[in-house]
This record gives C-alpha cells, structure tokens and sequence, in this order.
C-alpha cells in the first residue's frame, strides 16, 4: 500500500500567502483561485496544502505523524480558518490492493481529532 497525508484549505477567495503566514507552516503546495489545470472543470478554488509522501516516508504512520506534529501548536488557527468559511480537511490517500488495511491508534485517532477537521479516507483500488 503506497499512502499520503495532507492537510488541505481550499476556498473560493483563499490567498494561499495568508494561511501561511496563519499557521506559520510552509506549504508543499498552493494553488490561487481560479480555473486548476489539474483539476476537475470547475474547480476554481484556491487551495494550501502540507503533504507527506512517500519522497519523505513510505510508512504511513510517519506521514500522519509528520502531519500533526505540524498542525498541532496551531489548532486554534486552524479552527479559525473553518470559522471563516474556508474548507480545511484532513486526508488520508492511498493505492490499495484486496487485502489492504490502514489502522488507527486510539492515540492517532485522538490526535487527528483534536483540530476539529472532517478526515478524508480516498483509496484508489485502480492496478498499477
């Protein structure tokens, strides 16, 4: 199983500038508001994100870790940006085969918890 952890604050009118200087985090991505390359047609949000892959880590408690250990001292801020109508969302991404499992401490669970922010579960079952 090849898994990644970002957290991700998307919205119509995000500066991606601003949640940096917010969080005092630096980004592994951004994306200014208007049409996405990349994404779906329509999608025109703007977007800040802290990823970690498999470039860092392939063990996915690593990578949550990595995640939370950033987010943690600013999860008041991060509450903030959900206040103002900003969408902020913690993801799990993952490749996974038939017999593939990604398993949560009581401790992961109480940590990804503790912002407030909806988990993403996104597997992909496609073959590679």
């Amino acid at each position: 199983m090849l898994t990644d952890v970002s957290l991700v604050v998307r919205g119509p009118d995000l500066d991606p500038d601003e949640v940096t200087k917010k969080l005092n985090i630096q980004p592994t991505g951004t994306r200014l508001p208007g049409p996405s390359r990349w994404g779906p047609p329509g999608d025109v949000d703007g977007e800040w994100r802290l990823q970690c892959d498999e470039r860092s880590t392939r063990v996915f408690p690593e990578q949550l870790d990595t995640i939370l250990t950033a987010v943690e001292p600013h999860v008041d801020d991060v509450r903030e940006l959900l206040a103002n109508d900003l969408s902020v969302i913690l993801t799990i991404r993952g490749y996974v085969d038939n017999d593939s499992q990604i398993a949560l401490t009581p401790e992961q669970m109480r940590r990804v918890a503790r912002p407030g922010v909806p988990l993403a579960l996104a597997p992909s079952t496609s073959e590679r």
